[in-house]
């Protein structure tokens, strides 16, 4: 390293305070630590390196060197054996170019770059800083002690022996255990997770979320331990625990990796990350919470080739799929389908839209988050940190001139105010609600603040759905039913089946007895009579009377029937719809 100041080279002995003995030459401005050892060793030390024999007292008076060259040389300081470091920074540079240009990453978002050099002037440390911009990385270079990035080095050493991974498919599947055995093959995985790099380790976690087609990982830590819990076709399951060491490692690594930041745990964070597995895209949606033991996240899994299903597909049927497809063909007016978290909602709208979707037609949705893309409609994600709220999104997209717009909740009086009028300036705007049943929409919005006559003429459709999952068809058998079944079906005036399915559990479906969901729902199409009862502040059972008489098919008819029809079980119609009885 070349001298800059010849004023600021320090004493070129030092010696230790206690003994007084010579331990190495140093250079304030080359900062080099002597490459042979000293000549003068205490009697009965070992035979150690020239890093080891730096004294406590010799390093801080190093690292203060390194702190004044720094300043010389107007860049930042950083003390790289202090500072914590993520190994799978490891990716950016190999082992040999990192030693031979004495450099090392110790912080990287998207494509900025922080980078500890010990010469910034050093020829083979600007040829890889090059190669790096070439790369497309902003590099930021800062100032460290040689001694500080050869300790940092041994960070790499430890993880040469592992494999470096570039992608998830890169993990093969023979070392994911047997995933067709899935929540019993992941309780081996706690063993594999705590001896592997943190990369690799949120890697297995992915694609074991993949395997056993959950939706979402739950990450729960405790004072003992961490529950992993993977949530398929709605349930939660608890799948293993981790010791909470090997859980930090992770945690650390999902933060990274979904670009929240590293130093902050004190306050909820939000991510996103993508990983390919199989050449599919999957996007992951990050939330994290503070809790007395660490930070607790959930994964949302969204893979990007997931087609939208058909309103059939999805399990509408009778009266419910005819008031949806009617809905699709309007020109303006308001859709809203209603249900509780978790039930569906936003997949419905999706299908909705890919009907209604056409050449002649501009269609713009407003969400938190985009989950799933669709070709020919612009979609755009709203961000409350920045102020670009449901409210405001919909106000900039109605001068976008829109025919169709798709907005992902109503939560507020302007959000609904404004989606109001958006309804009845000759827009379709189809959207969410949080309720319990399809009519309970129209006291919800006037809570919230609407009038009558705005609610009357706006409302189109409300349709309110729950998931259930669909019986196994490998191991579920057919009953004769029982008699306090049969009452089930007499109440809610259901023609009574001679059989019905019950779930057992094998192999195929995880021992839960079921395979995948479908929606049960009830739908209303707000005509002219019940426009007029909306108008007239009318009770909801009043409406429901008038509902009924025009057709309308109850959540847990639309539920028994389809228990009827051999698609799931009265546990599980019990079980998405008692918030009702």
């Amino acid at each position: 390293m070349a001298d800059t100041n010849s004023s600021n080279v320090a004493d070129p002995t030092i010696k230790d305070e206690k003994s007084g003995t010579v331990v190495a030459p140093i250079e304030d401005q080359g900062l080099k630590i002597a490459e042979e050892k000293p000549k003068q060793i205490q009697k009965g030390a070992t035979d150690k390196t020239a890093i080891g024999q730096v004294s406590q007292v010799n390093r801080e008076f190093l690292e203060k060197s390194v702190l004044k060259a720094a300043r010389a040389k107007n860049m930042p300081y950083i003390d790289i054996e202090r500072t914590p470091l993520n190994p799978d920074f490891i990716k950016v540079l190999d082992l040999e170019t990192a030693k031979k240009a004495k450099m090392i990453p110790f912080l990287k978002a998207a494509k900025s770059l922080k980078i500890a050099v010990a010469d910034s002037d050093n020829e083979e440390t600007k040829k890889v800083i090059q190669m790096l911009k070439d790369n497309g990385f902003e590099v930021d270079l800062s100032l460290a002690s040689e001694i500080g990035i050869t300790e940092a080095f041994k960070l790499y050493d430890a993880t040469q022996k592992y494999k470096k991974i570039e992608l998830v498919q890169s993990v093969e599947e023979k070392n994911i255990q047997t995933y067709e055995k899935e929540i019993t093959a992941l309780k081996d995985l706690p063993v594999k997770l705590g001896s592997v790099p943190a990369e690799e380790a949120l890697n297995l976690l992915d694609i074991g979320a993949i395997k056993t087609k959950a939706s979402d990982i739950h990450y729960e830590p405790s004072e003992l331990e961490t529950v992993v819990r993977f949530r398929i076709d709605g349930i939660l399951h608890i799948v293993f625990t981790l010791p909470n060491d090997t859980y930090h490692r992770i945690a650390d690594q999902i933060k990274f990796k979904s670009g929240m930041q590293l130093n902050i745990n004190a306050i909820p964070q939000d991510g996103r990350y993508v990983f390919t597995f199989n050449e599919r895209k999957i996007a992951v949606r990050v939330a994290s919470i503070p809790t007395p033991y660490g930070e607790s996240f959930v994964c949302r899994y969204l893979p990007s080739d997931v087609k939208a299903l058909t309103l059939e597909e999805l399990g509408f049927q009778g009266q419910a799929l005819k008031a949806l497809q009617d809905a699709t063909k309007i020109s303006q007016g308001m859709v809203l389908v209603t249900g509780p978290t978790g039930s569906g909602k936003s997949t419905t709208l999706y299908s909705m839209l890919n009907l209604m979707n056409s050449p002649e037609k501009k269609t713009i949705t407003l969400e938190d988050p985009v989950e799933y893309y669709i070709r020919g409609v612009v979609q755009s994600q709203i961000s409350e940190k920045s102020g670009y709220s449901f409210a405001a999104g919909l106000r900039s997209i109605l001068r976008n001139d829109p025919n169709i717009v798709m907005l992902g909740e109503i939560r507020d009086l302007e959000t609904a105010q404004t989606a109001t009028q958006a309804a009845l300036t000759g827009h379709v705007l189809l959207s969410t609600l949080h309720t319990n049943s399809a009519l309970e929409a129209i006291p919800r919005l006037t809570n919230m603040g609407l009038a009558p006559f705005m609610i009357a003429p706006a409302l189109n459709t409300v349709v309110a759905q729950r998931l259930v999952r669909k019986i196994c068809p490998k191991c579920s058998t057919l009953d004769p039913i029982l008699d306090a079944e049969k009452k089930e079906f007499d109440t809610e005036k259901i023609s009574i089946p001679e059989k019905i399915p019950h779930a057992h559990g094998c192999d195929e479906c995880s021992n839960t007895g079921y395979v995948g969901r479908l929606v049960i729902a009830e739908a209303i199409t707000i005509d002219d009579e019940i426009k007029n009862l909306i108008l007239k502040n009318a009770s909801l059972t009043e409406i429901e009377a008038v509902a009924l008489k025009k057709g309308m098919t109850k959540l847990k008819q639309d539920g028994l029937n389809k228990v009827a029809q051999g698609l799931t079980t009265l546990e599980e119609v019990f079980r998405t719809t008692n918030l009702l009885d």
